[in-house]
């Protein structure tokens, strides 16, 4: 191999040498460059504001604590206005709640859990989450919880998920077991006097006579107030469940109002009606007697003619004595369904219909804690019901 050969190999070593290490200049520079983007763009992330942690407990009238990583530049885009943060629970917002800071002014926001009866939205959302709550026991419900600025989406949270979601308090166990023993005592209390007085039954004396086991005969009981103690016990044990939940008052409706009204009206018009009719009865039997006891000594009739007119008034009689005298008990469910004719469709109908909005009312009590409140077409219906009902009390014989 001659030298000249010998310079050309050398000289190809040299390049191939120098574009491999101008190659490996260039890939270090670009892998230098990788890393610079990768950590930018880490930074950049790292500023962006998220939920890490809760403290407290969550439940209405209590305050929870909201750690937030990179609050200060969360803060900056709600233009540092704490009005302008509002609280996330389950992704429902609360537009009446902002925070104040916390004992970490740098990390810590503060939310006091309170119902604000002027937001109707407020007020919407605590009904939504702490509804359809499990009673028995009174179970915590899970929920997510993050903050947002209003009109925005709400940020990032890490208190979600099955094993990381929080406990929502929806019911005070102690709270929740007093007020059902106290509506269990109310309700007993209500059976036991329906029972040993004449607390739902029909105005009116005592019936005469003893029954098969030698007890005094009872008077029947009375739809129209059976009706009006109903809603008496669902009307108020609705109400104090909802404040006991919700702490507020103001939850009565107008229909919920015209249903008590109803049930009043129709206690004490039939009672009215029933009253008047044994009067008029009483009356009538008064005015029978006396004349029964003039013909019996008026010398101007004949004694055939007197025997066949005593007959009438004897008849008459007896018949008013029956409108006087109230007939007696046959039982509850006889008693409210039946009139002197045997089971009434007006009284099964106003039955029927005061059952079926019954049930509605406890599934929304317990489905969005509101009473609810029914369409005109609904109270009107039941409003028919009740004057069929007390329409048929006119011709409607009380024996």
């Amino acid at each position: 191999m001659n030298r000249k050969t010998n310079t050309w190999i050398f000289s190809l070593l040299v390049i191939i040498t120098f574009v491999l290490f101008t190659s490996c200049i260039i890939n270090a520079d670009e892998a230098d460059k990788g890393p610079k983007v990768s950590k930018e763009t880490t930074k950049e992330k790292d500023k962006t504001a998220k939920v890490t942690k809760v403290k407290g407990q969550c439940k209405l009238f209590e305050s929870i604590t909201i750690e937030v990583d990179n609050l200060p530049e969360f803060l900056e885009l709600a233009k540092n206005n704490l009005s302008n943060i509002i609280l996330y629970l389950d992704g429902y917002p609360f537009r009446g709640l902002h925070p104040r800071h916390g004992g970490d002014p740098g990390r810590e926001l503060t939310f006091n859990l309170l119902t604000i009866e002027e937001d109707s939205q407020t007020r919407e959302s605590w009904n939504s989450l702490l509804g359809r709550s499990k009673l028995f026991p009174p179970t915590p419900r899970k929920v997510s919880i993050t903050v947002g600025i209003e009109n925005h989406p709400p940020i990032d949270t890490d208190v979600r998920g099955v094993n990381n979601a929080y406990d929502l308090v929806t019911i005070d166990k102690n709270g929740f077991w007093i007020f059902l023993g106290m509506l269990v005592a109310a309700v007993v209390l209500i059976v036991w006097l329906a029972i040993k007085s004449d607390l739902l039954r029909d105005a009116g004396v005592q019936p005469e006579g003893k029954d098969d086991n030698g007890r005094p005969y009872r008077k029947t009981f009375s739809l129209g107030r059976t009706q009006m103690a109903f809603w008496f016990l669902l009307v108020i044990g609705s109400y104090v469940f909802i404040w006991m939940v919700t702490g507020v008052s103001n939850i009565l409706t107008p229909s919920v109002l015209t249903l008590i009204g109803i049930s009043t009206a129709t206690a004490m018009s039939t009672t009215v009606i029933d009253g008047n009719k044994r009067k008029v009865a009483a009356g009538e039997l008064a005015s029978c007697t006396i004349k029964k006891a003039a013909l019996e000594i008026d010398p101007n009739i004949g004694a055939a003619e007197k025997k066949v007119q005593l007959e009438q008034f004897d008849n008459k009689i007896q018949d008013l004595q029956k409108k006087v005298k109230p007939l007696p008990s046959k039982g509850f469910f006889v008693d409210i369904l039946s009139d002197a004719n045997g089971i009434s469709f007006p009284r099964f109908q106003i039955a029927g219909w005061t059952l079926v909005l019954g049930v509605i009312f406890i599934s929304s009590v317990h489905r969005v804690l509101s009473m609810p409140d029914f369409d005109q077409q609904l109270l009107a219906l039941m409003g028919i019901s009740s004057g069929t009902y007390i329409g048929f009390k006119f011709p409607e014989k009380q024996y």
